[in-house]
């Protein structure tokens, strides 16, 4: 009796829809069967597959989130440190002492008020960057012969970058915008320009026509620079040797300026049995082994801290872990390879090289300054070792499209970690990196305009 009530209920019920349905207007009923058609089984599959990718894209940006929050974020009490930090250093350059110093307060007074030390620095490594650019478009392995223009603006370049990078120091001190920033930024600029020097120096001397010769030179260049900001860690002072920077440079434009008049070929004559590019190369090399072994002795009997620790009282030692990292797998990878794919890009494998040992280096500056442990380990070490899993498992992907990623990678690795510290460390110092305060810029004029008014005075008295 229930079931037969029940079932004239249900019959009574699909009556009244279908006379529902049929009084509805045809587009509200193929509205009603598209929204029942939408939770079907197919679509649901579809929805869960969109959810799916929007998850793992989600996944993929929280993971650069942290990836970015872990690698280029300061604490609190680095940021306090490095504000309170000192620019300390001794100058025993010849040429800066003998003549150098001279012209670049003479230059300094031309610059305009408004002009940013920061932005000096930058419009240095920029001309740099060109130069180098231009050069490896003709010298890309560093065997061909460019022409000799192009020798020559790498001179003017990297003249127009040393007195740039000299006189920035003193635009800040004279805009009265010195801040701990300046060094940063400075340094920072130089562990890229190193790199770029180098490269043209191989260009010029057409190093690639001997196996190893490249990556040797940029090996020394590297750990050189980064041996020197090891010292300063460990002894809280940057020291300029009689023959140190400026020297290097200064031999460096002769070299590129020699070789646009003379041209390359000047390189490979013969002395004595030994091609002259070798006697410059293995002079250099005597030179840098000297230089270094200065650098070790420093950091192992001067460090000013704890029985002979850092400045961060940690062990002298440490720093020694991220230059290997840099090091030995670029030289196993280019050493192991069977192929000549490195030697025909050998400017892409140095400038991979020398990005991640500039990072490394700018990680060792901001342990000196905030005083604070070295980060030993990055993520943009891997780049390489994947290179070399790569050799090892018989070129499983493309080796210069390897090399190529691991290239780009390391360069905005690099970039974003430099740009990201500079803007924390400006928020923190309420300052801007390329701008100067406009009161400090109207002080300024006002106090030249009353020393000039107060001279002219005192002169008139004396007259009188």
């Amino acid at each position: 009796m229930a079931q037969t009530r029940s079932a004239a209920k249900a019959d009574k019920h699909d009556r009244y829809q279908s006379k529902y349905r049929s009084s509805l207007p045809d587009s509200l009923v193929q509205r009603s069967q598209r929204n029942h058609r939408s939770t079907t089984p197919r679509d649901n599959k579809t929805k869960s597959k969109g959810n799916f990718i929007q998850r793992f894209f989600g996944f993929i940006v929280s993971l650069c989130v942290n990836y970015v929050e872990y690698d280029c974020q300061l604490n609190h009490s680095q940021l306090v440190r490095m504000g309170e930090h000192v620019y300390s250093a001794i100058d025993s350059s010849w040429l800066d002492q003998l003549c150098m110093s001279k012209f670049w307060n003479y230059l300094v007074e031309w610059y305009p008020l408004w002009l940013a030390p920061n932005l000096i620095t930058l419009i240095g490594l920029l001309i740099n960057l060109v130069t180098v650019l231009i050069l490896s478009h003709f010298c890309y392995s560093a065997t061909e012969q460019a022409p000799s223009w192009a020798y020559f603006q790498a001179a003017i370049g990297l003249f127009l970058y040393q007195s740039l990078d000299a006189t920035d120091g003193k635009q800040a001190r004279r805009t009265q915008s010195s801040s701990p920033l300046g060094e940063l930024f400075d340094h920072g600029c130089d562990s890229l320009t190193q790199v770029f020097v180098t490269l043209n120096v191989c260009y010029a001397m057409q190093l690639g026509t001997e196996r190893h010769l490249v990556l040797t030179v940029m090996f020394f260049s590297i750990a050189l620079f980064y041996t020197a900001h090891w010292s300063t860690y460990c002894t809280g002072q940057l020291r300029f040797s009689k023959f140190d920077v400026t020297e290097a440079q200064m031999t460096v434009i002769g070299i590129l300026l020699f070789t646009s008049i003379v041209g390359a070929d000047i390189w490979n004559i013969r002395i004595f049995g030994w091609q002259l590019k070798i006697i410059c190369m293995l002079t250099c090399l005597v030179a840098a082994i000297w230089q270094f072994s200065g650098y070790l002795n420093v950091i192992f009997n001067e460090g000013v801290g704890k029985n002979g620790s850092t400045v961060a009282d940690t062990s002298v030692i440490c720093p020694l872990c991220p230059l290997l990292a840099v090091c030995i797998p670029f030289l196993m990878l280019y050493c192991k390879s069977t192929s000549r794919i490195y030697d025909q890009n050998i400017t892409l494998l140095c400038l991979c090289f020398g990005a991640i040992g500039a990072k490394a280096t700018n990680r060792l500056i901001i342990a000196h300054m905030s005083r604070s442990e070295l980060e030993v380990w990055d993520w943009i070490y891997l780049s390489p070792f994947i290179m070399i899993l790569n050799q090892y498992y018989d070129y499983i992907i493309d080796e210069y499209l390897l090399l190529l990623i691991a290239t780009i990678y390391a360069h905005i690795s690099l970039i974003i970690f430099c740009v990201l510290i500079c803007k924390q460390f400006c928020g923190f110092l309420n300052i801007s990196c390329f701008k100067i305060d406009l009161q400090k810029q109207k002080s300024i004029k006002e106090g030249q305009s009353t020393s000039s008014s107060n001279g002219r005075r005192n002169q008139n008295l004396h007259i009188d």
